[in-house]
């Protein structure tokens, strides 16, 4: 089904309350569905990349859900992990991580474009869970300035962000 493959999250506001108009329904009664691209689309593109979000911008989705992370030289990342995740990040010389890598706080932006999260790591348990996923050389870890600049390009002025930080020093 393409919303497993996309990670997409179907968000529906709660029920109307009377003790908070900021949660009640819109005046029709109507309720709204949120298509959110969950990591982008992780389904069918490399999570938290800019072809990731170029993806789910132009299959429609309402939200871009998004975690972010920082570097030691105070850079918004975007990244799920705090920590570099052997699953998904090649190191320089095209090899898996064997393990969690350092922290985003511990490296600078330049440090974190010397590797390459384009592709689920082969065998792994989280790459049985997107066989659909397009695999891709290249792809670095975006800032979130990268992310906004992307959607603006797109001319998409209705787009919403949901954004988790993961800033706790490792």
């Amino acid at each position: 089904m393409l919303l497993t493959a996309l990670g997409i999250l179907l968000v529906l506001p709660p029920a109307p309350n009377p003790g908070f108009a900021a949660v009640q329904a819109p005046a029709s009664g109507a309720r709204t569905i949120d298509l959110q691209g969950h990591r982008g689309g992780r389904g069918l593109w490399p999570e938290n990349t800019l072809v990731s979000f170029a993806g789910a911008l132009s299959l429609g989705v309402d939200t871009l859900e998004l975690d972010c992370a920082v570097t030691k030289d105070g850079v918004v990342v975007v990244s799920h992990d705090p920590l570099l995740n052997p699953e998904i990040t090649r190191d320089p010389s095209g090899r898996f991580l064997d393990t969690h890598g350092p922290s985003f706080f511990s490296l600078t932006f330049a440090e974190t474009q010397k590797y390459d999260v384009g592709r689920i790591k082969p065998g792994t348990a989280y790459a049985g869970l997107y066989p659909d996923q397009k695999g891709m050389d290249g792809v670095r870890i975006p800032r979130l300035a990268d992310v906004f600049a992307l959607v603006k390009k797109s001319g998409n002025a209705r787009i919403r962000f949901n954004i988790e930080t993961k800033i706790t020093p490792q």
